[in-house]
């Protein structure tokens, strides 16, 4: 006679095959792998401060699934990461594209970009450089402006040129660029730097209005052979401006942004207005005073954006015969 328990062996033994083949199943489920081609670090020696650093890795899918770069989150403010492409099929490839800018360190420095992705076994990818800054050359301040110069000429302004004594600096020759600039230098040296002070002065006879020109510094330094200091200020007499340069906020098209003022005397004549963009437009109206209010609007065409242009104002003063005003502003 049968017994049960012959029977129910087979049913118990059923569920247990069922989790085996569940697991194998869960076990060979497709994934994507994340492989760098190039090595994560890369040690990139000396560089100059102002050297923009660019850097190429190429990741590559070696799983059976599809790969998502999730982020490039960078390890500081002066790094950029850019992938070609943010998803990578199976056997495929994408190049991470890396800009590291040093400009504000000096010495050992470590900079790069971690990528999130959705490889389960290597979520995150750390892709960086290291190198060591050189001491930069440190040009105090990086502009004069004379503001209103008396027609005897100006006061002197100073300019240092500093470097730290392990870069030694040795200037060549300085040469202003315009006949009415005078320049005067003597060494530079303090606890820890060494460099050059140079004292500038605008002479008798600068010409009329808004000027602008440059002192430039020839050096022994391979990074820096030529350092350009730009000199701008407003001669005695002659048609002038203000603001010196109009800026504003996000505007939409058709929006007035400012109103530049210009002043010359009687009878100065604004003989046309122009912009170098195609995103302003400005037009001239005489005062009662005198003066002339050259009215500035973003043009009704314009597309959104960032706006760096020159107004170029054309007077009738012969000495002076068109005023240039920096604008800068955004289009919304």
């Amino acid at each position: 006679m049968p017994t049960r328990n012959a029977t129910s062996r087979p049913r118990r033994v059923l569920p247990a095959l069922c989790m085996l083949l569940a697991v194998g199943t869960a076990g060979a489920a497709a994934a994507p792998r994340a492989t760098l081609v190039e090595p994560a670090f890369v040690a990139r020696g000396e560089v100059e401060p102002g050297e923009v650093l660019q850097l190429e890795w190429t990741l590559r899918n070696d799983g059976d699934a599809l790969l998502l770069i999730e982020s490039l989150s960078p390890t500081c403010y002066c790094t950029t990461a850019k992938a070609d492409a943010n998803q990578v099929p199976p056997g495929g490839t994408t190049t991470i594209r890396v800009s590291i800018d040093p400009s504000d360190f000096s010495g050992a420095l470590d900079k790069g970009v971690e990528i999130a992705t959705n490889d389960p076994q290597t979520p995150n990818l750390l892709l960086h450089a290291g190198m060591t800054v050189r001491p930069g050359i440190a040009v105090v301040p990086p502009e004069l402006d004379f503001g209103a110069v008396p027609a005897a000429g100006s006061k002197e302004l100073t300019v240092a040129l500093k470097v730290p004594k392990e870069r030694p600096l040795h200037v060549k020759a300085v040469t202003p660029e315009a006949p009415y600039l005078a320049v005067e230098q003597e060494q530079l040296q303090t606890d820890d730097r060494t460099g050059v002070r140079l004292y500038v002065k605008v002479k008798a006879g600068a010409p009329a209005g808004p000027f602008a020109t440059r002192v430039v510094v020839e050096t022994n330094d391979a990074a820096r052979p030529r350092i350009e200091i730009p000199v701008r200020g407003k001669g005695a007499g002659g048609p002038s401006y203000e603001p010196e340069r109009l800026v504003f906020e996000a505007a939409s098209p058709g929006q007035a942004v400012g109103t530049v003022t210009v002043r010359g005397g009687k009878g100065l004549q604004v003989t046309g207005v122009k912009s170098t963009s195609a995103a302003l437009e400005a037009t001239a109206q005489p005062q009662p005073d005198g003066s002339i209010a050259v009215r500035v609007a973003v043009a009704k065409g314009a597309k959104p954006g960032r706006v760096t242009a020159k107004l170029l104002i054309g007077t009738s003063d012969a000495a002076l015969a068109e005023l240039s005003v920096p604008v800068l502003g955004v289009v919304k």
